[in-house]
């Protein structure tokens, strides 16, 4: 696997996964999408404009070309609709909402949510997006040295999502929900596998029950606190409230509490969950270049002078952008995602049955030999003229694309160029062990195992 620390940029490959040798039998098939369902992914979308398998009755289409895939998830996106995998996977924590519902009652959650995430909202909350990093950078300068990097960014993201959207859910409660959401995660390849090969709902596996108490738990929790919140209005109101007052332009109605429960527990799910990744991956692609790694700090500490990042400096890093946009592309927070056809279609003349599953392999298309010129190598100047041109627009997407783009994309970004910015000026990271962690699929893209970096306090 590769992953060796080199100097200068465009030289350095971070750890990549090791995708199965095909031809594989259904029980190899199998045991492979377990470990990691991703590597399943057919060589040829690396190469080619798509890739198609068929596994006893079911078949698979991944499309790689960005004009396929912009087909499904822009032009066409009403004849797609959520794949099976989707429903079984994510609706048991998430229920019916904007993440999973279909149709007008996606259509009205997206409405009622968008405001909470204009521009103008997003940036007056900066401080408290930043002030996880701040007190983390804080502890960490009192104590160099190893640290977990994994767990402190999944704590930091947790605490900005508090911070921003539920001012006032308690931090235990907080903490707990984000424990059963890693504890619903761990196990989740498995109903991922078992909806690929058409296996029944019933069918058991190892840690269902688990998934099950970890979604009522994380699902009672949220439901207390929108309980919480209806006894009186925040003031100033926090994103949550900004989501409870709204009103659908068409309809005037608010969202139900079982809306604001899929809602809020969607925003916690994906929020944290993407940073925190997205960060670890960040912060050890940094310690792996350390040349590139000065270069980017010297930059911050210019830019920012001795105070805190704030809004006017997102813009005056964009090579902290750049570095972070390159960090996504070879490890994107959702490495894969699946779609079904509502009827027969055809998509870049190739006829698509409604039974088949639809994969879109962002990982396989991140990488992909005709988009990407070195594409293992970490270059963040492939971003320097931003990521929309002039690429394809489905060239690289770490959000997704389409009407169903993360509604958080601009949070996030902001989040992690604040938070990477906080960290960059006042800390530098080291490699403390010589093995790469491996990325694991489970729906994101995270380290199978604990990630230690060493850390030492800038002068």
């Amino acid at each position: 696997m590769d992953g060796e620390a080199s100097s200068g940029p465009g030289a350095f490959k971070p750890p990549k996964i090791e995708m199965a040798q095909w031809p594989l039998s259904t029980w190899s098939l199998l045991r492979v999408m377990v470990r990691n369902p991703v590597a399943t992914v057919p060589p040829a979308a690396y190469r080619e404009a798509h890739a198609s398998l068929q596994v006893g009755r079911q078949a698979m289409f991944y499309p790689s070309d960005p004009a396929l895939v912009e087909e499904i998830l822009v032009r066409k996106h009403e004849d797609f609709a959520k794949s099976r995998i989707d429903n079984s996977l994510l609706n048991p924590i998430l229920g019916n909402g904007i993440l999973t519902a279909e149709g007008d009652v996606w259509r009205r959650q997206r409405r009622l949510a968008a405001p909470a995430f204009r521009a103008a909202t997003l940036s007056s909350h900066l401080p408290v997006m930043r002030s996880p990093f701040e007190e983390l950078v804080e502890r960490w300068a009192l104590n160099p040295g190893p640290h977990r990097i994994d767990n402190a960014m999944t704590a930091a993201t947790i605490a900005v999502i508090c911070r921003a959207f539920f001012s006032n859910f308690d931090q235990g409660d907080a903490d707990r929900v984000s424990g059963a959401i890693a504890r619903y995660l761990r196990p989740s390849s498995w109903p991922i596998t078992y909806e690929a090969l058409g296996l029944p709902k019933w069918t058991p596996h190892p840690g269902k029950l688990t998934m099950e108490q970890a979604a009522a738990e994380a699902r009672q929790l949220v439901w207390s606190f929108v309980a919480r919140r209806r006894q009186g209005r925040k003031v100033p109101p926090d994103l949550a409230q900004v989501l409870m007052d709204a009103r659908d332009p068409e309809t005037g109605r608010a969202l139900s509490d079982e809306e604001l429960v899929n809602t809020f527990l969607t925003l916690i799910a994906a929020g944290h969950e993407t940073s925190a990744n997205a960060l670890t991956w960040a912060l050890y692609c940094l310690a792996a270049q350390p040349e590139l790694q000065d270069a980017l700090a010297d930059h911050v500490r210019n830019v920012i002078g001795d105070g805190p990042v704030e809004a006017p400096h997102l813009e005056a890093l964009p090579d902290v952008t750049q570095f972070i946009e390159e960090t996504m592309r070879l490890l994107p927070p959702v490495p894969i995602l699946s779609r079904r056809p509502l009827h027969p279609c055809q998509i870049g003349g190739h006829s698509i049955e409604q039974t088949t599953l639809v994969f879109i392999p962002i990982y396989a298309i991140h990488r992909h030999e005709a988009l990407w010129s070195s594409p293992e190598s970490f270059d963040p100047e492939r971003f320097a003229g931003g990521y929309q041109t002039p690429r394809q627009r489905c060239a690289f997407m770490p959000f997704g694309a389409g009407p169903r783009i993360c509604l958080g994309a601009s949070f996030a970004m902001i989040e992690m160029v604040a938070g990477l910015g906080t960290m960059l000026a006042a800390l530098r990271f080291r490699l403390h062990d010589k093995t790469p962690p491996e990325p694991m699929h489970r729906i994101t893209l995270r380290p199978r195992k604990e990630v230690v970096l060493g850390l030492e306090l800038r002068s």
